[in-house]
């Protein structure tokens, strides 16, 4: 049997693991906030940038003035993406991409032009543009962190959807920020 003078001595280290413990999950969790804040939000004019194209040519927001934009970050390696983008391909290019004044890109984080048209080919079943950003030139205007990454921008360049990571309810709020950039004028 233990003596009490032995088991209250433990105490005060329990305590003390406990806290290192508590300090711990606490930083860890307050650096995972930090890592994948954004640059922007809903209200905010849409950064301009360009970015080149797996169809040819380049991809600028600049060159999208009028009409209400979709863009996604992604990357081949990423789980949550690869589960994304059918839904995109299926519930937002197919139902949009003979809309008048809309347009839809995937932006390939930290990724080159061999290596996204390498995916394509291997996924043809997608066919909304791809592009590439390996630099991050685009994105590190947007966050820091943090893909899938999706926008939906309205005609005036103001991002009406934002959000990070795949969740697959966020389509049907995608549908409606859609379809509610493409009422308005």
């Amino acid at each position: 049997m233990k003596s009490p003078a032995r088991s209250a001595r433990r105490l005060p280290n329990f305590g003390l693991v406990l806290a290192c413990v508590l300090l711990l999950f606490g930083s860890t969790a307050n650096l995972r906030g930090q890592e994948y804040v954004s640059h922007t939000k809903v209200g905010d004019r849409m950064p301009a940038f360009s970015v080149e194209q797996a169809s040819g040519g380049h991809f600028s927001m600049a060159g999208q003035a009028g009409k209400v934009v979709v863009v996604n970050f992604w990357a081949t390696w990423c789980g949550p993406c690869q589960a994304e983008m059918p839904h995109l391909e299926q519930d937002i290019w197919q139902k949009y991409k003979s809309t008048p004044g809309f347009v839809m890109i995937g932006i390939a984080r930290e990724q080159t032009r061999d290596v996204v048209l390498d995916f394509q080919r291997k996924h043809g079943a997608l066919t909304y543009p791809l592009a590439w950003d390996p630099n991050r030139s685009a994105y590190k205007l947007l966050a820091d962190a943090g893909i899938p990454r999706t926008y939906v921008i309205d005609r005036h360049g103001i991002i009406t959807f934002q959000n990070d990571g795949y969740d697959p309810r966020d389509l049907a709020t995608i549908d409606r920020a859609i379809q509610k950039a493409l009422a308005a004028n």
